[in-house]
């Protein structure tokens, strides 16, 4: 009885150990499953086509994006006295993280900057998520391939 007391406390300071080791994994993968998805059909979809959702639109230097490829990306904001704009982006069929950008303005009130996304295991990889002012924000997706 005392032996099998002792192999529970091990096991129970493993655990322990193994959970502390693996907290960060752990609490994404929690705030990644909790967090609502991004309806696909519910995203302004990104290409070297206008964009437009409300006073919003966007265009892409590509068509398909390419990991590891930066590819500049432009939009006409309607609140121009933001400072920047955030995207952040997230794997619509796949976690890959959260990959985030900063937009900075330019002199004809746009903003631009580069995306550069990771590779991916698969060769094709669509890409949901967010930009946003810090006040407002509309839904994106686009798509990579290797």
């Amino acid at each position: 009885m005392k032996a099998f007391a002792v192999l529970i406390k091990a096991f129970l300071i493993l655990l322990l150990l193994c959970t502390g080791f693996f907290f960060t994994e752990i609490s994404t993968y929690v705030k990644s499953y909790l967090s609502p998805k991004i309806q696909l059909e519910n995203t302004c979809q990104l290409s070297t086509q206008i964009c437009q959702q409300g006073d919003v639109s966007i265009t892409l230097e590509k068509d398909t994006l390419t990991p590891l490829q930066p590819s500049s990306i432009l939009v006409n904001w309607p609140n121009q006295n933001a400072k920047n704009l955030i995207i952040t982006l997230q794997g619509y069929d796949m976690a890959m993280g959260n990959p985030t950008f900063k937009l900075l303005p330019n002199a004809d009130k746009s903003y631009s900057g580069d995306i550069l996304l990771p590779i991916c295991t698969q060769n094709t990889m669509i890409w949901v998520g967010t930009i946003s002012d810090g006040n407002t924000s509309i839904n994106v997706s686009l798509k990579a391939e290797q």
